[in-house]
C-alpha cells in the first residue's frame, strides 16, 4: 500500500505545480481551481476551491509529506469557468505602496493536532455511511455544470447496444487498477437496488462506474432497456441534426409547465439532467401492504444493530441513515430530549418521502423531446417485488419511444399512465425479471486472482436478506410518527414557537382544513350564537356599537362584498372600523348556514394593537377572548378551534403565507392601517394580489384612516371605496409657542436643551449652503436697496436656523420672553423638562378644561424611562404625600398584562398618565383621554448608505402623523393637543405623508422574506419588486443583491441558503443577525449580542464640543487589541457592574467615561429582544422572553444569567470576538499600508524606525484610499500587527472615513472570510489568497496551507449542519465541539 501511495503521489506532483489542481473541488464533480486534464483524479495536487464536500472521499493524510492524498475519487476535475476572470483581476490589482505579506504559521502541535482531527472525522464519515455514492445526487443538485464524468465513466461511456452483458462476466478478465482501491458502499446498494435492479448486478454497475450512483443508474437502464428495444434506441440522423439549444429551451418549456401542474412533487434534481415527480400510488400501497414485512424483518433488525447513543441523548445527525438502531430501550424512557430529528442536512431531496417517484434523466447533449430519455420507477415500498418496478420502467420507456417519433413531451402523459390502476396491474403479474435477479454465470472467486483485491473479501449479500433486512432500516422509525400525526388531527399550535428551521416541514400539516369537523364546530357556533343574540348584555352592548358611525354603513359594506372580491374602507379615527366591520361579516354569516361561516384574519401593524383590539372585540361580543374571537402575535397565542375571527400582527400571516400559500379555509383578510405603509403590509398587499386571482372565494378588505385610499383602489384593479366619517369632539391645537407661553417656561443656564454657540454657527452655514446662487443674489438686493424689513425670512428656512429678531419678525403677537426661550432652545431635543412643565399645568387645573387622562407621545423606550425617573422625583407625580397621579408606560416591550393597565379607569380625583411611543397613535383607543402632548418625533427606520445598513433614527413626525395624534384626544369629550414643535415647523417642514418604509430600508430583509415564500421561490428578485404599489429604486435593490451574496445568505442565481433562511426570521440587518448567530455558535453570545446592539443603535460613547479631546482620551483607556468594538465592550461591562451597585453609581460611571446612560439602556433592552428571536428559532435555550430576563435581572442586562455558561464559555475570549467581527462584517475589510522601511544608525547597528501615524495608507478593494475617522481608537497607531481591519460604517465629509473598525489577523480571515480559499506557488513560497487574490498570506509550508483549507472546509461544513439543524448541540456533538475547539484555539494561540 505504501509502495502504491508514493508512485501515486509522484504521478500527482508530476502533473503540475502545487495549486493548480482539482483539489476540494475536484471530488465533488469540480468546484475546485484550474486542472491540466479534464481525466486527472481526484488527487492531483490541488488546492481548487473550498466548496468541496468533505464526504466525497476517505482522505488519507500522509504524515511524511505535505499533501493530502485522495484514495477513492477518480472523478474529474472541472476546470474553473472564472479562472480567468480571476487572473485578469489580479493583473489589474497593482497596490502602489506595499502591504505586508502575513505568514501563516501552525505550531508543529497543532498540526499534528489538526491531521488528527481531520484524519478522525473522514474515518469517522466513512463508518456512518456517508461516502460520495449515497449523497451523490443531492450533492449533483448543487452542480449543475458538471462535465461528462459525473454521468459516464471516462473511458468507459456505455454504449446504447452492448454486444455483451459486462455485468455477466463481472469476475472475469483482469481488474483496472482503480478498482483495487474501491469499496462499494451498501447504501449506494440499496439506493440502486429500489429501482428494481438485483443488488449483485448494482455492486458491479458501481464498482465500473466508481461509486457514481447516477452513471450506475444509467448503466443500467441503457443494458436493459437495449435487450428489449434494440435498434429502437438509436438516434436517427434527422435528430441528430436538431439543434441543441433548441432542445434545451423546449425541455425548460417543459420544466416549467410540469413545475406548475405538479408543484412540489416535480423537482429538477439537475438542471436540464434528471427530473423527479413525486407520485402516490393508492393503488399500489394498498396491493402490497406493509406490515407483513415490518413483521418479518424486526427480529433481524433488532438482533443486528446496536442502539445509538447519539439517538439517545438527542441529536443523531445521521437520522434515518445511521447505521445503529434509533430505538428507546424500554428501561430507558427517561433521558432522551428529543424524539425527531431534522434530517434535512443529509437528504434534501427526500422531505417529500414519496413512497413512488418517477425519475427521467437525460444524458450530456440529449435530444429529448426529439429522442426518448431514460425512464426509471423508484419505489421504497419494499413489498412492492424488484421484477415489476423494471416492468413498469420498461412499459414507460416503451412509451417514450412512440412519443420520441413524432417529438412530442412524454412526461405528463407518463405521470397519467402511471396513475392509470387498470395499465400497471396487468404488469404486476410477472414478477420475474432478468435484471432484478442475481447474475446466471457470476463466477465464485477464483484462487490466487483476485484475493488482494479488498472489495472481493466482502461477502455478497444474498437478495433476500438485502431486500428484507437493509431497506425497512430507512424507513422503520419514520412510520408510526407518521400514523401518531394522522390521528391526532389538526390542533391549534402557536406558530411563533417553532424552532423556525422545522416550520416549512410541520406548517402545512397544521393548516389543514379539513371541512367535517369545521362544519360540525360551526354548526355550534352559530346555535350558540342564536342563544347570545337574545342575551340582555349582548343587547346592551349592541346598542352602544349601532352609535358608532361605522354601523351606518353596515348594509352597504355587506353589499359590496357580495358582488366586489376587494375592497376599501376609509375612516377617520374613532369610526369603529377596526372592531367592527370583521364583525359585520362575521355575524352576518353566523345567521347563515354552518358550511358558510365566516373565517377572517385582520392584520395589524402592532403586537398591542391585535391584543387591544381582540380583548375589546370579545367583549362587546359577550365573550372571553379565545373563543369565536382570537389573536395571535409572536410567541403568544389566544385562540381554539372555535376562533373564527383572528386579530393578528402582519408578520405572523406573512409567517403562515410560508407554509400555506392559498390560506385553506379562511374566507376574509382585513388588511388594517395600511394607510401606515410599513414594509411588510406593502408586502403582504402584493401577496394578496397574487392570492386573489388563485382563489376567487378569498375576500380582501384594505382599511385605511387616512384619505390614500385611491392608491389602494387602483393598485386592487380600481376596487370600490367606502369612506366613513369619523366621530370626534373638537380638540383645541396648540404649538410650541403656546406651551412654552401657558407654562411660563424659561431655559436655565447650562441646560441639556439649550443650543451651543457651535451649533448655531453651524445652523447659519447650512442655511447658506441651502441656498441658491440665485437667492444669494436676491437677498444682497433687498438688504442694500431697504426693499424689505432685515429681519424678513423665507417661509422655507427653519426656525433652528433664525435669530431672535427673525422669529420675533416671523412670530407676530408672541410676546417676548417666549421669543427669547425659542431662539436659545435647541429644536431637534426632545425636551422632558417643557413635558414636565405642561404636565404640572394640566394636573394643576388652572384652566378650564374637563379632567381626563393624558397620553404623552416620545420617540422610543429610552425617553420614556428617562420621563418617568424625572417624575417619579417630583412630590406631584410620585404619590409619596398624595395620591393625585397614576403613570403608565406604554410600548411594544411590555408584556400583555402590563399594556393592559393603560386602559384601566382611575379613581375620580386621580390622573391617568401614559407615556408611549407611537403604538398609541392608531388602533389603541384609550377612551378616557382629553390631553395630548405630541414630542413631535417619532424613531423611522433609516437606510444610511454610508453604513450599507438601516438604523433607528429620531426624525419629525408627518402631518397626517400629527393630525392621529390630535384625533387621540377627542374621544369622549373636547379635547386638548399640544405639539411640541412650532405651529410654522407644522406648516412648511414637516411632510404631508411619511414616506412609505420600503422606499427608505435596506432590501436585504424583504429579498429573503420573497425567497422564503413558496409563490415567489422561482421568480426573479426584480420581477417580485417592480408589482409592489410603489416599487423601491433598482440601485438599492442590486445593492442589497450583493449584500447577500457576500454574506453567503443567497447564491449567484438568487437561492437561499441554510443561513439566508435563519437570516430572514430575525427582523435585524442581516450582518447583525450573523454575528448573532455566529456567536451563538462559538459560544460568545454576550459579547456578540453587545456589539450587535450597538451597531443596530448606536455607539453609547459622546463627545461633547467642549470637551473632545477628554472624551476622546477616556475611550482609548477602554481600548484594547486595536478595536473599537472591544473598546465599547469593555465599556459596556463596566457599565454593567456599576448598575448592581445603583442608579447613583451608574450616572457618575456614564458621566465620568462620557458614555450615554439612555444609549446603554437601549442596548440592554435590545440585547434581552435579540435573545427571544435566537430562541424562537432554535440557536439558544428555548422559550426565553425579553421581559422575562428583564425582571429576573439583577442590574445589567441578565443576559449571561439567561443564556447559561455553556452558551458564553468563550466570552472573554477577545481573538475569537474579533474573529466573529470579520464573519459578520466581510468584505468591509481595509489594507494598512506601510511606507518603505526607514533605519537609524545606534550603536548596535541599523534599527528599523516605526513609522508615523499619517504615514499609514488605509485601502478598501472597491473605494481606494479611506481615513480612519479622529474618533476611532485606531486614530493615532503608528503600527498594526495585522495590516487589515474590518470596519462597520464608512463616512464622507471633506475625505472618506472609517469611523469604527478592528484589527483582524490572518486565521480569522482564512477561516470565516468570504469566498474560495485558494493556495497557489509564487517564487517558491505557498501563497494562500481570498476574495481574487485581494487578501493574501504566505504559508509557513504547504502542509499548513493545506490542513488551514482542509479545516475550512470542515468548518463551513459544520455551519451548514448547524444552521440547518440549529437545535444539534455542538457542545455534546462530538464532531461540532472538536472542530470548534480547534478553531478557538487556532484564533487564539497563532
Amino acid at each position: 500500500m505504501n509502495a502504491r501511495r508514493k508512485v501515486k503521489m509522484s504521478s500527482v506532483r508530476r502533473k503540475g505545480k502545487p495549486g493548480k489542481g482539482g483539489g476540494k473541488g475536484s471530488s465533488r464533480g469540480g468546484r475546485g481551481g484550474r486542472s491540466h486534464t479534464s481525466k486527472s483524479h481526484g488527487g492531483s495536487s490541488g488546492t481548487g476551491g473550498s466548496g468541496g464536500n468533505r464526504k466525497a472521499a476517505s482522505r488519507i493524510w500522509d504524515d511524511g509529506d505535505d499533501f493530502c492524498i485522495f484514495s477513492e475519487s477518480r472523478r474529474s476535475a472541472r476546470p474553473s469557468n472564472c479562472s480567468g476572470r480571476k487572473g485578469e483581476a489580479r493583473r489589474k490589482w497593482k497596490p502602489e505602496a506595499k502591504v505586508p505579506l502575513q505568514t501563516l504559521h501552525m505550531t508543529s502541535e497543532n498540526q499534528e493536532k489538526v491531521k488528527a482531527l481531520l484524519r478522525d472525522l473522514q474515518e469517522q464519515d466513512a463508518d456512518a455511511g456517508s461516502e460520495r455514492s449515497i449523497s451523490e445526487e443531492e450533492e449533483e443538485e448543487d452542480e449543475p455544470d458538471c462535465d461528462d464524468a459525473q454521468y459516464w465513466s471516462a473511458g468507459q461511456e456505455a454504449s446504447l447496444v452492448p454486444d455483451s452483458d459486462p455485468l455477466e462476466c463481472a469476475g472475469s478478465g483482469p481488474v483496472e487498477p482503480h478498482n483495487t482501491e474501491f469499496t462499494v458502499s451498501t447504501f449506494a446498494v440499496q439506493k440502486l437496488s429500489r429501482y428494481g435492479f438485483n443488488p449483485e448486478r448494482c455492486q458491479a454497475a458501481l464498482r465500473i462506474c466508481d461509486g457514481d450512483v447516477g452513471a450506475s443508474l444509467e448503466h443500467l437502464l441503457t443494458q436493459c432497456f437495449s435487450e428489449t428495444f434494440g435498434e429502437r434506441m438509436k438516434i436517427t440522423e434527422a435528430v441528430s441534426h436538431i439543434s441543441m439549444d433548441e432542445c434545451v429551451e423546449q425541455r425548460q418549456e417543459e420544466a416549467f409547465a410540469l413545475k406548475s401542474i405538479c408543484g412540489e412533487k416535480f423537482m429538477e434534481r439537475i438542471q436540464n439532467r434528471v427530473w423527479t415527480i413525486g407520485l402516490e400510488l393508492e393503488y399500489l400501497t394498498s396491493k402490497f401492504c406493509k406490515s407483513k414485512q415490518k413483521e418479518s424483518t424486526k427480529n433481524i433488525q433488532e438482533t443486528s444493530l446496536e442502539i445509538c447513543k447519539f439517538y439517545l441523548k438527542g441529536n443523531c445527525k445521521f437520522g434515518s441513515k445511521c447505521k445503529f438502531k434509533h430505538e428507546v430501550p424500554p428501561n430507558q424512557i427517561v433521558g432522551r430530549v428529543e424524539r425527531s430529528v431534522d434530517e434535512s442536512h443529509l437528504n434534501a431531496n427526500e422531505d417529500a418521502s414519496f413512497l413512488y417517484e418517477l425519475e427521467i434523466r437525460f444524458s450530456k447533449d440529449h435530444k429529448y423531446p426529439n429522442q426518448a430519455p431514460l425512464v426509471a420507477f423508484y419505489s421504497t415500498n419494499e413489498n412492492l417485488p424488484l421484477a415489476c418496478r423494471l416492468h413498469i420502467s420498461e412499459f414507460l420507456y416503451s412509451k417514450a419511444l412512440i412519443f420520441a417519433e413524432t417529438s412530442e413531451p412524454v412526461v405528463y402523459s407518463l405521470i397519467t399512465l402511471l396513475e392509470e390502476e387498470s395499465e400497471i396491474v396487468k404488469l404486476l403479474t410477472n414478477t420475474h425479471h432478468k435484471y432484478s435477479s442475481p447474475p446466471v454465470n457470476f463466477p465464485p472467486v477464483p484462487s490466487g486472482t483476485r484475493i488482494n483485491n479488498p472489495v472481493c473479501r466482502k461477502p455478497v449479500i444474498p437478495n433476500n436478506s438485502f431486500v428484507s433486512s437493509q431497506i425497512p432500516e430507512v424507513e422503520k422509525e419514520s412510520e408510526p410518527e407518521e400514523e401518531t400525526d394522522e390521528d391526532e388531527g389538526p390542533a391549534p399550535v402557536i406558530v411563533e414557537n417553532e424552532s423556525y428551521v422545522n416550520l416549512k416541514k410541520k406548517i402545512s400539516k397544521r393548516y389543514d382544513w379539513q371541512a367535517k369537523s369545521v362544519h360540525a364546530e360551526n354548526a355550534k357556533i352559530c346555535k350558540q350564537f342564536q342563544i347570545k343574540q337574545a342575551s340582555r348584555q349582548f343587547q346592551s352592548i349592541l346598542q352602544e356599537r349601532q352609535s358608532l358611525p361605522a354601523w351606518e354603513e353596515r348594509e352597504t359594506i355587506l353589499k359590496l362584498l357580495s358582488k366586489h372580491q376587494v375592497l376599501v374602507i376609509s375612516g377617520m379615527t374613532g369610526c369603529g372600523k377596526t372592531t367592527q366591520i370583521p364583525q359585520f361579516i362575521l355575524d352576518d354569516s353566523l345567521n347563515g348556514p354552518p358550511e358558510k361561516v365566516a373565517n377572517i384574519i385582520c392584520t395589524q401593524p402592532r403586537r398591542i394593537s391585535a391584543i387591544s383590539v381582540a380583548e375589546r372585540v370579545a367583549k362587546e361580543r359577550a365573550e372571553r377572548v379565545g373563543l369565536t374571537v382570537g389573536y395571535q402575535i409572536r410567541l403568544e397565542s389566544v385562540k381554539s378551534s372555535a376562533t373564527r375571527l383572528l386579530y393578528c400582527t402582519t408578520g405572523v400571516l406573512l409567517r403562515r403565507l410560508e407554509g400555506d400559500t392559498a390560506l385553506q379555509g379562511v374566507t376574509h383578510i382585513i388588511v388594517d392601517e395600511v394607510h401606515e405603509r410599513t414594509e411588510e403590509s406593502d408586502f403582504l398587499l402584493l401577496v394578496l394580489k397574487d392570492i386573489v386571482l388563485q382563489r376567487p372565494t378569498l375576500q380582501v378588505i384594505l382599511m385605511s384612516a387616512t384619505l390614500n385610499a385611491e392608491l389602494f383602489s387602483e393598485y386592487f384593479s380600481s376596487c370600490p371605496v367606502i369612506t366613513i366619517p369619523g366621530r370626534t369632539f373638537p380638540v383645541d391645537q396648540f404649538f410650541l409657542e403656546d406651551a412654552i407661553a401657558v407654562t411660563r417656561y424659561v431655559l436655565q443656564d447650562g441646560s441639556p436643551y439649550t443650543r451651543s454657540m457651535k451649533q448655531m454657527s453651524k445652523e447659519k452655514l447650512k442655511a447658506r449652503r441651502n441656498r441658491t446662487a440665485f437667492e444669494e443674489v436676491e437677498e444682497d438686493l433687498r438688504l442694500s436697496l431697504h426693499l424689505q424689513d432685515q429681519d424678513y425670512v423665507r417661509d422655507a428656512v427653519p426656525d433652528q436656523q433664525l435669530d431672535f429678531k427673525q422669529l420675533l419678525a416671523r412670530y407676530k403677537g408672541v410676546s417676548k420672553s417666549v421669543i427669547k426661550t425659542m431662539s436659545i432652545m435647541d429644536f431637534e431635543k426632545v425636551n422632558l423638562e417643557l413635558i414636565e412643565a405642561l404636565l404640572e399645568w394640566i394636573v394643576d387645573g388652572k384652566h378650564s378644561y374637563p379632567p381626563g387622562a393624558i397620553l404623552v407621545f416620545l420617540p422610543g423606550l429610552a425617553e420614556i424611562k428617562m420621563l418617568y425617573e424625572q417624575l417619579q422625583s417630583n412630590s406631584l407625580f410620585n404619590n409619596r404625600r398624595s395620591y393625585r397621579c397614576v403613570v403608565h408606560p406604554l410600548h411594544s416591550s411590555l408584556s400583555s398584562e402590563e399594556q393592559q393597565a393603560v386602559f384601566v379607569k382611575p379613581p375620580i380625583g386621580v390622573t391617568k398618565i401614559i407615556i408611549s411611543t407611537n403604538i398609541a397613535e392608531t388602533s389603541i383607543t384609550i377612551d378616557d383621554v382629553v390631553y395630548v402632548i405630541d414630542s413631535g418625533k417619532m424613531k423611522e427606520k433609516r437606510y444610511d448608505a454610508s453604513k450599507g445598513m438601516e438604523s433607528l433614527e429620531d426624525t419629525f413626525v408627518s402631518q397626517a402623523n400629527a393630525l392621529q395624534r390630535k384625533g387621540r384626544a377627542g374621544r369622549v369629550a373636547s379635547g386638548v393637543c399640544f405639539h411640541l414643535f412650532t405651529s410654522h415647523h407644522f406648516n412648511h417642514q414637516l411632510l404631508k405623508q411619511q414616506l412609505p418604509e420600503i422606499q427608505r430600508v435596506p432590501l436585504e430583509q424583504l429579498c429573503l422574506r420573497i425567497k422564503i415564500l413558496e409563490m415567489f421561490s422561482t421568480h426573479n428578485l426584480q420581477s417580485v419588486f417592480s408589482r409592489l404599489i410603489e416599487p423601491p429604486h433598482p440601485d438599492s435593490l442590486r445593492a442589497s443583491k450583493i449584500r447577500l451574496r457576500d454574506l453567503g445568505a443567497l447564491t449567484p442565481d438568487e437561492k437561499l441558503t441554510p443561513l439566508g433562511y435563519h437570516l430572514a426570521s430575525l427582523p435585524v440587518d442581516v450582518r447583525i443577525g450573523k454575528l448573532m448567530l455566529f456567536g451563538s455558535i462559538f459560544r460568545c453570545l454576550d459579547p456578540a449580542l453587545t456589539i450587535a446592539a450597538s451597531l443596530a443603535f448606536k455607539s453609547p460613547f459622546v463627545s461633547p464640543w467642549d470637551k473632545k479631546e477628554e472624551a476622546n482620551q477616556k475611550k482609548l483607556e477602554f481600548a484594547i487589541a486595536n478595536s473599537d468594538y472591544l473598546a465599547l465592550l469593555r465599556a459596556y461591562k463596566g457599565w454593567q457592574l456599576s448598575t448592581k451597585e445603583g442608579m447613583r453609581a451608574s450616572y457618575n460611571y456614564c458621566r465620568q467615561n462620557f458614555l450615554s446612560g439612555r444609549v446603554l439602556q437601549e442596548m440592554a433592552s435590545l440585547k434581552r429582544q435579540f435573545t427571544e428571536l435566537l430562541s424562537d428559532i432554535g440557536f439558544v435555550k428555548e422559550g426565553l422572553r425579553a421581559r422575562d430576563i428583564e425582571k429576573r435581572a439583577q442590574g445589567g442586562d441578565g443576559i449571561l444569567d439567561a443564556t447559561g455558561e455553556e452558551a458564553n464559555s468563550n466570552a472573554e475570549n477577545p481573538k475569537l470576538i474579533s474573529a466573529m467581527l470579520c464573519a459578520a462584517l466581510y468584505p468591509n475589510v481595509v489594507q494598512v499600508k506601510s511606507p518603505e522601511g526607514k533605519f537609524q544608525k545606534t550603536s548596535t547597528g541599523a534599527v528599523r524606525m516605526q513609522p508615523k501615524s499619517d504615514e499609514l495608507k488605509f485601502v478598501t478593494k472597491n473605494d481606494g484610499y479611506v481615513h480612519i475617522h479622529p474618533s476611532s481608537v485606531n486614530y493615532q497607531v503608528r503600527h498594526f500587527d495585522s495590516p487589515y481591519l474590518v470596519y462597520h460604517e464608512k463616512i464622507k465629509t471633506s475625505r472618506v472615513f472609517i469611523r469604527d473598525c478592528s484589527m483582524v489577523s490572518v486565521y480569522p480571515l482564512v477561516l470565516f472570510g468570504g469566498g474560495q480559499v485558494n493556495v497557489q506557488l509564487q517564487r517558491g513560497e505557498f501563497v494562500v489568497s481570498l476574495d481574487d487574490g485581494w487578501i493574501r498570506f504566505a504559508a509557513a509550508s504547504h502542509q499548513v496551507a493545506e490542513l488551514v483549507k482542509e479545516l475550512r472546509c470542515e468548518l463551513d461544513q459544520l455551519l451548514q449542519d448547524k444552521i440547518k439543524n440549529p437545535c444539534m448541540d455542538l457542545c455534546t456533538c462530538p464532531r461540532g465541539s472538536r472542530i470548534i475547539s480547534m478553531i478557538v484555539k487556532l484564533v487564539t494561540t497563532q
